[in-house]
């Protein structure tokens, strides 16, 4: 009797060894949920697979010869005061393209002179100011909620019409910036957006003059004949 409860117990224990180490291993046993009856498992194979294919895929990406540079400015440094610390300024030099923000000098500093990367929001503020960049880029350069200093920038005409593209290696996104208004008026730009996976314009909005044309260059660009319109 005795050698039958030591026997009992001893299989007790090991079925709770192996039952911890198997709930190491399922992620299902550490929220206490154990695999649904039935076909749920094919549901969940299912699952995983659409979420797949809906997930971003990696292609080649361009890299555009003419894309912009911003070389030293022939200007006096100035003092801008931040627009998000009340009463801090900072000293802004274009000529050696520097700045005394903590940004520039974690992150700025350690890139080349012309290069985007350089820019913090005080350099590119001054060069949309003093830098006779053409309109749509200044739009770019002072967009601080979708400006990243990481992007490839293109610019120049695309069917006469100003444009600035930007995009990110990874995303999907491609930024657009390009007129809105009347040719006869003085010009103004928007910022669209085109997803390269749905070959579509978000919100269905695209440019009023030349859509057709850019998505012919995105899909030069990115070698994908289905970005054309």
């Amino acid at each position: 009797m005795l050698t039958l409860v030591l026997v009992g117990c001893t299989v007790a224990a090991l079925a709770g060894l192996l039952g911890g180490a198997l709930r190491q291993h399922d992620p299902d046993a550490l929220t206490g949920q154990g695999r649904p009856p039935g076909d749920s498992v094919l549901g969940k194979v299912v699952t995983i697979r659409k979420t797949r294919d809906d997930s971003w895929t990696r292609r080649p990406w361009p890299y555009i010869r003419d894309r912009l540079t911003f070389p030293p400015l022939d200007i006096p440094a100035v003092i801008l005061h931040s627009t998000i610390t009340p009463g801090k300024c900072y000293r802004v030099d274009p000529a050696t393209l520097t700045c005394t923000c903590s940004y520039f000098l974690l992150r700025g500093s350690s890139a080349a002179i012309g290069s985007k990367e350089r820019l913090c929001r005080h350099l590119r503020k001054v060069y949309a100011e003093r830098g006779a960049l053409p309109a749509v880029v200044n739009m770019v350069l002072l967009d601080d909620v979708h400006f990243c200093e990481t992007d490839q920038l293109w610019s120049g005409e695309v069917e006469g019409v100003p444009v600035a593209i930007a995009w990110r290696e990874g995303d999907p996104w491609v930024t657009i910036y390009t007129r809105s208004n009347a040719l006869n008026q003085s010009p103004e730009f928007q910022r669209y957006n085109f997803h390269l996976d749905h070959a579509g314009w978000s919100d269905s909005r695209a440019p009023k003059y030349n859509a057709t044309a850019i998505r012919q260059m995105l899909a030069d660009w990115f070698g994908d004949r289905k970005l054309m319109a």
